[in-house]
């Protein structure tokens, strides 16, 4: 008989909702092949030089492009996480080879070559990556404010070019709070992030309240990102097959993320919460008709969503914001976003400096992209800089 899978044989700690999975045995599966794959992503034979070199043209000469949505993580918080956790983070060798992904002056040549003004950093791996670490009150506040200080000293030497997204400590609710206020009112950053997915916190769990709350006292930001490891897909396997755990689980992640804070009236406890959804809003933008559908049909047949927000239900996913980040040249899909959440709730963001060429290829489709969209030059200086300015304070 096949052994038992170590994801069921996890056991559910205190205050949880449902199993925790340990994300070290699920990440440990099959990751060297991802890894493996990635790296000849980044840098196989046949990408022509040229073309990732090029740089879609901004659409005003007075635009400041801000990327709302990059990645930095500081080798010293790696490190540290990595000793802390007795183990090397599962994509630690893929990381270490993106310098620009902890390598400032090598971040500033990707922000020159394509005429970028500010990269927003939020910071990878998260927390939650390490469940040694991210289930100790004590070691997930500390290790939070390592890598809180780490970038923090990056934008210090860069404050014109840089801006800093807070890593907190969502094992404690107090800690969390805390790190909030420390990372806005003396880091000076613009706002804070969380990951989202079925091995972490939901998003509507209590503990999540304060977070809310303090986001808003604070007139700060909210970062979601998505942060399945290869779960499954069927029960017979050990691990998610043909990368559908990252290349469709995370946008589900996303869409989840914002079920649960839509329906659980996060909305409408904290008008004016801003939240920024990564990969364009997930499946909302091009699935709402057929959450509409089926929300209307399964309440008419007996079965009314178990909320107390107000109908229509799909207004409130609209107070969502959402970034770019779409690796390909795909400007009708980011039309969709647009028509979605509005000109004003879409912020230029690329994901770099992953992809290939060390983030220059992501940044080079997502700006071909909103050149390319079919909208007016006022709403694509929004895109890629008045947005931004206006939700994250940047004067």
């Amino acid at each position: 008989m096949e052994k038992q899978p170590p994801w069921n044989r996890i056991p559910t700690p205190a205050g949880s909702q449902g199993p925790t999975i340990d994300r070290r045995s699920l990440l440990n599966v099959s990751m060297a092949t991802v890894i493996g794959g990635a790296a000849a992503a980044m840098t196989g034979p046949g990408i022509p030089t040229q073309a990732l070199a090029q740089t879609a043209r901004a659409s005003s000469g007075s635009v400041t492009r801000i990327d709302a949505h990059t990645h930095f993580t500081p080798l010293r918080y790696l490190d540290a996480a990595e000793r802390q956790e007795g183990r090397p983070f599962v994509l630690s060798e893929f990381y270490r080879q993106i310098s620009p992904l902890y390598d400032a002056k090598e971040r500033l040549n990707l922000l020159d070559h394509n005429e970028i003004g500010i990269h927003i950093l939020v910071p990878l791996p998260w927390i939650e990556a390490f469940p040694k670490i991210a289930h100790d009150r004590r070691l997930a506040a500390e290790t939070a404010r390592l890598v809180n200080d780490e970038i923090a000293t990056i934008v210090a030497a860069e404050p014109k070019r840089f801006r800093g997204v807070a890593a907190l400590p969502s094992v404690d609710p107090e800690a969390m709070v805390s790190e909030l206020h420390r990372a806005i009112k003396e880091l000076g950053f613009v706002g804070a992030y969380v990951p989202v997915g079925p091995t972490v916190k939901r998003m509507d769990h209590p503990d999540y309240e304060a977070l809310y709350k303090t986001i808003v006292e604070l007139d700060a930001t909210l970062w979601l990102h998505p942060s399945r490891p290869p779960l499954p897909d069927y029960v017979d396997e050990r691990d998610s097959q043909f990368l559908v755990w990252q290349t469709i689980g995370w946008p589900l992640d996303t869409t989840t993320a914002m079920h649960r804070i839509v329906f659980s009236g996060v909305f409408d406890r904290h008008p004016g919460i801003r939240i920024v959804t990564h990969h364009h809003g997930g499946f909302v933008p091009y699935y709402a008709p057929r959450m509409v559908g089926g929300w209307a049909a399964f309440e008419k047949g007996g079965a009314p969503m178990p909320t107390t927000i107000s109908k229509p239900y799909i207004d409130h996913f609209k107070k969502f914001y959402c970034d770019t980040a779409c690796d390909e040249f795909v400007p009708k899909v980011l039309e969709m976003a647009l028509d979605f959440f509005g000109p004003e709730r879409v912020l230029f963001g690329s994901d770099a400096p992953f992809g290939v060429a060390n983030g220059q290829h992501f940044t080079t489709e997502v700006l071909r992209s909103i050149e390319s969209m079919a909208v007016p030059d006022h709403v694509r200086d929004g895109l890629l800089s008045g947005n931004a300015k206006r939700v994250l304070k940047i004067s």
